[in-house]
């Protein structure tokens, strides 16, 4: 009768039962296991000390023994609190106004660890590594080659790639951290020596332009010297070639007269039949007196005292 009544309780209660030994059983299994994500870095620390990195996906630990770090592997995006928006002094004694981001990540999880354990630390550290840079470099540079180019690239480009590159390597190595990128969210000037900047500005580029019209300037006066000497030459060749070509005219007429003086008035006739066919056309009709030439030809009776000599 008594087992019959055991048998009915445990029947009762055996889904309470079952469900107290998965809870129990699902407590061990998250004592003894941890997930790590794609996207975050994951370190067991040992009873003795020892650094173990894991990737991603399940694994087990010793409960209460081994303790889990976890940080975010991704980039992350920090603008300094500490000298967010900073004054310097340029190279030509220029006051300007700079506020800075970094981009950074973890690089080496031991011993970003080991140095500083939590991201507020990290962005601690990269305010104090990067506002030194900051004020090294900015100071040897000119404010105004900072607004313009050199070998094509922006000088603030420039910049902020040489700041990266002075602590990196550093900063890498004493505390884990990875300086992807460093930038200038803003550079601006006070107030007080807005006019002087834009007044040197003016002067400048006014300067600048005035060398360029100048060279402009000499450029044209060389290319108008060189027209003028090649057109000199051409014209003194020309004029070689025409006093060569009138000479040769010269000879030849030279031979023709000698034959004309042979019979002055065959010439003569000649002469002015060419001018009498030069000036007349088809339809001309002209109303002259004969007795000038080359008319005279017309006249009744010319052929034959030309013919007779007369």
């Amino acid at each position: 009768m008594k087992d019959e009544k055991q048998q009915k309780m445990i029947s009762k209660h055996w889904p309470v039962v079952l469900l107290a030994l998965l809870v129990v059983a699902i407590f061990i299994v998250v004592m003894v296991t941890f997930q790590v994500k794609e996207t975050e870095y994951a370190l067991l620390k040992t009873y003795s000390g020892e650094l173990v990195e894991y990737g991603s996906g399940l694994h087990f630990r010793w409960p209460f023994i081994n303790s889990i770090w976890r940080h975010d592997k991704r980039i992350q995006c920090y603008e300094l609190a500490i000298g967010h928006d900073e004054q310097y002094m340029t190279s030509d004694n220029q006051q300007i106004v700079i506020s800075t981001y970094v981009l950074w990540k973890v690089g080496d999880p031991k011993t970003f660890l080991k140095s500083l354990d939590s991201t507020e630390a990290a962005e601690r550290k990269l305010s104090d590594e990067v506002r030194g840079a900051r004020s090294a470099i900015i100071s040897k540079y000119a404010f105004s080659a900072m607004v313009g180019e050199r070998d094509g690239a922006s000088v603030l480009s420039q910049i902020e790639d040489e700041m990266r590159n002075a602590i990196h390597d550093s900063v890498l190595r004493q505390f884990g951290i990875d300086i992807v990128r460093i930038g200038f969210r803003q550079l601006g000037f006070p107030a007080t020596v807005t006019q002087n900047i834009f007044a040197a500005m003016i002067s400048e580029r006014e300067a600048k332009a005035k060398k360029f019209e100048m060279e402009g300037q000499a450029e044209a006066d060389k290319i108008r010297s060189d027209a003028t000497t090649q057109a000199s030459k051409i014209i003194t060749m020309a004029q070689a070639e025409a006093t060569k070509i009138r000479g040769e005219g010269d000879a030849k007429a030279a031979e023709a007269y000698k034959v004309f003086a042979q019979n002055p008035e065959l010439a003569t006739f000649l002469r002015n039949l060419e001018a009498l066919k030069g000036s007349l056309g088809e339809k001309d009709t002209l109303i002259l007196d004969t007795t000038t030439a080359p008319f005279n030809l017309l006249a009744p009776g010319a052929l034959q005292k030309i013919s007779e000599g007369k």
